[in-house]
């Protein structure tokens, strides 16, 4: 059975317009669902007949397909049942099979799973990759739970990963060509060195840079030069930071937008580190930090050892240490200091990173206490969650957002197959996930950047 793959393997709106879904089943049969209609003329229906009536349809839903839908957005029976306002026997009894919903309450399940409707009429559930490995937690802690928004995330993330390579075969990563495989043997400092000088950005040029937006931008910028996607989109901020695939042909990095843009440049770093290890997951650095006073070994070695790892990795490459140890507030100081708000906020502001980062190294090179760390690490844990609740959705930007949301190279290469007639307006407007008025302002924030 075939299915066109950019509608149905990796449906990720909220809001949306179902299209006409045409699916073909060992090519000489047919069906086509539309959405918008309130009955299905077909011959065939995949395995069942639809059973018409003037009041219902029932339709013959497999019910493994309809666990398959539920559980890989992340609903249990509860939540569906709730939202339908039915009761949990009955969603119990469609997936036992005892029972079949009716057309309108599987286009109500399409869009409570962001699945398109044609989805519903599979004899077996469609083959996905499992979600990626979670480093959030350690073996015998409690886990984190996956939310719907953030399997969206990783959703599309797959999905555009996908479009990358069908829009352009050759894409390819410089990573592994310039870098070499890593592992946990190597030293992140000596390590974070060699990227440096690969990438070619010496400190000067970080200290030059007019605010933390723009050294984030400049970061970005130069791990896509080296063949890495990075996207950036909106995901619970209490539930994960980032997170990175290594699974495919070119290495992808997500952000999570609803981070600060020093802690989106930490976090981009240290996803840089998981590809280099080629161990790409689900990442919460911060957590990492309640982690190194824990003597864990055994069954959770790998998982710390791989995240300190990570955040080590990122801290040499954003702070490197003769450069800190050198700098105008440091030079001279040999003991452990209780420094101040104000100088670490003045030596961070010339690496452009957080004050935490700058204390974290200071700590590594036995420059401050791990208690005054700690204690400092407790008060801007406190201070960026009442921030965060104080946050307001501002006024939006949707060209910006494109860009931001999609990454440079991958809103350049869907722009550059419209001109050159490979793909619609329509898929660009599906690729990108924008109105196609805003087309014009998209290309001009690409030349300005550029």
């Amino acid at each position: 059975m075939v299915i066109q793959n950019r509608f149905y393997s990796f449906f990720e709106h909220s809001d949306y317009s179902e299209k006409t879904y045409q699916i073909e089943e060992r090519s000489d049969k047919k069906i086509k669902l539309c959405a918008h209609s309130e009955c299905i003329g077909a011959e065939t229906a995949f395995g069942g007949n639809i059973a018409m009536s003037k009041k219902s349809l029932e339709v013959d839903v497999k019910p493994k397909v309809l666990i398959w839908a539920r559980e890989s957005i992340g609903r249990t029976i509860n939540d569906v049942a709730s939202r339908l306002n039915i009761s949990t026997n009955l969603v119990e009894m469609w997936e036992s099979g005892d029972k079949k919903p009716t057309l309108n309450q599987v286009k109500t399940l399409s869009t409570y799973y962001k699945r398109p409707l044609a989805v519903f009429f599979l004899t077996e559930p469609p083959k996905e990759p499992p979600l990626p490995k979670d480093f959030r937690t350690l073996p015998g802690e409690d886990k984190i739970p996956v939310s719907p928004k953030t399997r969206l995330a990783i959703r599309r993330a797959r999905r555009l990963h996908s479009l990358t390579k069908e829009l352009e075969s050759d894409f390819h990563s410089d990573i592994m060509k310039k870098i070499g495989h890593v592992t946990l043997s190597a030293n992140p400092e000596s390590l974070a060195k060699k990227v440096r000088k690969i990438i070619n950005i010496p400190v000067h040029q970080q200290f030059s840079w007019e605010n933390h937006t723009d050294a984030f931008n400049q970061w970005k910028m130069s791990i896509e030069n080296l063949g890495v996607l990075v996207f950036q989109m909106s995901m619970p901020i209490e539930e994960l930071r980032a997170f990175s695939l290594t699974d495919g042909d070119i290495p992808v990095i997500i952000l999570n937008t609803k981070d600060s843009i020093t802690g989106r440049t930490f976090s981009l770093w240290h996803e840089f580190g998981h590809l280099l290890l080629k161990k790409g997951g689900i990442c919460d650095p911060i957590r990492v930090e309640n982690w190194e006073s824990k003597n864990r070994i055994t069954s959770s070695g790998e998982i710390r050892a791989i995240e300190i790892f990570c955040n080590h990795f990122s801290g040499s490459f954003l702070v490197p240490e003769e450069d800190l140890l050198n700098h105008d507030f440091v030079r001279g100081i040999n003991t452990p200091q209780e420094w101040s708000s104000r100088t670490l906020g003045k030596i961070a502001k010339d690496f452009n990173v957080s004050p935490e980062v700058i204390l974290r190294r200071l700590l590594l090179f036995k420059r401050t206490s791990r208690r005054y760390y700690q204690r400092k690490h407790g008060e801007w844990e406190t201070k960026a969650k009442r921030e965060q609740e104080k946050k307001t959705g501002g006024r939006r930007d949707p060209p910006k957002e494109c860009i931001q949301k999609n990454g440079t190279p991958f809103v350049t290469l869907v722009l550059e197959s419209y001109k050159n007639d490979r793909i619609t307006c329509s898929d660009v407007a599906d690729y990108l996930d924008i109105h196609l008025k805003y087309l014009p302002k998209v290309e001009k924030l690409l030349e300005v950047n550029a």
